[in-house]
Order: C-alpha cells, then structure tokens, then sequence
C-alpha cells in the first residue's frame, strides 16, 4: 500500500474515506466512509456507506409507508444494535446534524415516522445504516499513513453520497482521489483474480 501525508489533512466531519483495494478487514472492503466527526477523545466516528444489508427497514424496526421496504446498510461494525440515518432533510428533521453543506445525520425520529407515515416520498433522499465505524485518537491518521485509506478532496454535491448506486460509489470515489491513485480502480474486487 502507498503511503500518504496524514499530517496536513484534517480528518474531520465530511471528510470521506475511501480503502485501498489491497486493505483485507472484510468489515472495509471496497468502503466507502464518511466520518460524521471527532469525537471527544479524538478519535473518529465514521459511517460505511456503500455496503447494502440484506435487510430493509421493515426488518429491524416498525416503519409506516415506503420506508418498510427500504434497504439498510452497514455503518460499520460498532454498535450493531445503533440505527442511524444520512438525509438531504435538513430542517424537515428536526435536530438533524449537518456534516456537510446539504448532508445532515440523525434528527427527530418522530417527524421521520410522521413524513412516512403522512406518504413524503423520501427515496433517494435518506439512507439508514446499522452500525458505525469507529477509531482510536491517533488510529485513522497511523492508518491513513500506512496507505490503508485514500482521502476524497471535497464533495461538491453531497447527495450524491446517498443517491448514488452503493455497487459503483467505491470506483466513482476513486476516480475523485486523482492520478496517484489511479491504480486503485485497475485492481480486480478479489485480488487473487490478479
């Protein structure tokens, strides 16, 4: 794996994380990962994004409208039990979280079951996720150093985050990453196919 410069980039909420096609944690295979923020230790809290379940929402929690049959994907592998939810919402969710200009986390979970259960067609606008990601102060940046991890430069358009098919995010993320990485896209999902 190639080495980068964690050292002047901040790894901060918004931030989005692609892993190298070499890194073998199943949990982070081909991921795509939006840190939602530091946490108080400084260490990162992070989301997969582009890892479908074999589950919808109807599976896991009692949801009214079009939600029930919407898919859930991996967060990542802390906390199992934890729901969250990415939205392009903003202040139709109360205390909503903005990550990014136009990208919010969480928010009022009675106003969500109210707008589905009031018919708001929300597809395309949210994505639910079980689970999170997480690292220790230090952790991510010895990672990112190590090469295990390519840092995407600013997301111009944030929905695309959550309306993108989740089977292509991870090569439309490493073509953002530049020429350095454009190996990355080259390699074969199972690189014994090599």
């Amino acid at each position: 794996m190639e080495k980068n410069n964690s050292q002047h980039i901040n790894i901060s909420g918004g931030r989005v994380l692609l892993s190298s096609p070499l890194l073998k944690d199943p949990n982070f295979k081909r991921s795509v990962v939006l840190i939602l923020q530091k946490d108080d230790s400084d260490g990162h809290i992070g989301l997969v994004i582009n890892h479908p379940l074999d589950l919808t929402l109807e599976d896991i929690c009692h949801m009214p409208g079009e939600a029930h049959d919407m898919k859930v994907y991996s967060g990542g592998p802390v906390d199992l039990q934890r729901v969250f939810w990415l939205h392009t919402l903003g202040e139709l969710l109360p205390g909503s979280i903005e990550i990014m200009p136009g990208l919010y986390v969480g928010g009022d979970y009675e106003t969500l079951i109210n707008a589905f259960a009031a018919g708001k067609h929300l597809d395309g606008k949210i994505r639910f996720y079980l689970g999170y990601s997480g690292w220790s102060a230090g952790q991510l940046e010895k990672e990112i150093d190590a090469g295990a991890w390519g840092v995407a430069p600013q997301i111009l358009d944030p929905a695309i985050l959550i309306e993108k098919r989740s089977d292509e995010m991870w090569t439309f993320i490493a073509r953002q990453l530049g020429p350095d990485y454009r190996h990355w896209g080259m390699l074969p999902a199972d690189p014994s196919l090599n």
